[in-house]
């Protein structure tokens, strides 16, 4: 492992040609599992699983605008043009579909760190079964990012992709839990998969 976790894994992710995953959300608001797909400079696909089961989005760096179809994927009916700032399109968390991506979470973490520190916990497993390293990075008191004073990443011991994140506010209450499952380095994303 790299002297700096957080900055080897986003350098790895800079890297990639796009990924796609399921990501499993919990916090406040409930639960959130969506089919998550992403290729650089920015594009985003999500498909809903819960709470809106069939609910698509896709995000356009090259028009700003996110289209969603509420009711069922492209080609069921024309999707709506929105802001990415636009409240039906925000997670519960507020999170920003523009700026979504795992790049965009390790650079927070990153500007958490340079507040802070970071801490190698070592070698672990993520259940029991998947070889992580665990990494704890915490702010120094008084210092946030987005309410958040201290992540806790498992990053994947061979891709340093992360597979789970925890963020604690400054009380260290758990803010949110995301876990990133089935995890696609670099795939073949169809033609329209970003243009329906």
């Amino acid at each position: 492992m790299e002297e700096d976790p957080v900055a080897a894994a986003l350098a790895r992710i800079d890297a990639l040609q796009g990924y796609r995953l399921t990501l499993r959300s919990q916090g406040s608001g409930g639960e959130e599992v969506i089919r998550y797909s992403y290729r650089p400079p920015g594009y985003v696909r999500m498909e809903m699983e819960a709470p809106y089961r069939g609910a698509v989005l896709v995000y356009r760096p090259d028009t700003g605008k996110v289209q969603l179809w509420p009711f069922g994927g492209p080609g069921s009916r024309p999707g709506l043009s929105l802001r990415p700032t636009n409240r039906m399109v925000r997670s519960s968390r507020g999170h920003r579909v523009d700026q979504s991506d795992v790049a965009t979470l390790l650079r927070n973490v990153q500007r958490l760190q340079q507040h802070g520190s970071a801490r190698l916990l070592g070698p672990t497993t993520l259940d029991g079964q998947h070889p992580v390293q665990h990494v704890v990075v915490e702010a120094e008191p008084g210092r946030a990012v987005h309410e958040v004073a201290r992540y806790d990443l498992w990053l994947d011991e061979e891709t340093l992709f992360p597979l789970r994140v925890i963020s604690y506010d400054r009380r260290g209450e758990r803010l949110e839990s995301v876990h990133l499952e089935d995890v696609e380095l670099d795939p073949a994303f169809p033609p329209d998969h970003f243009a329906p």
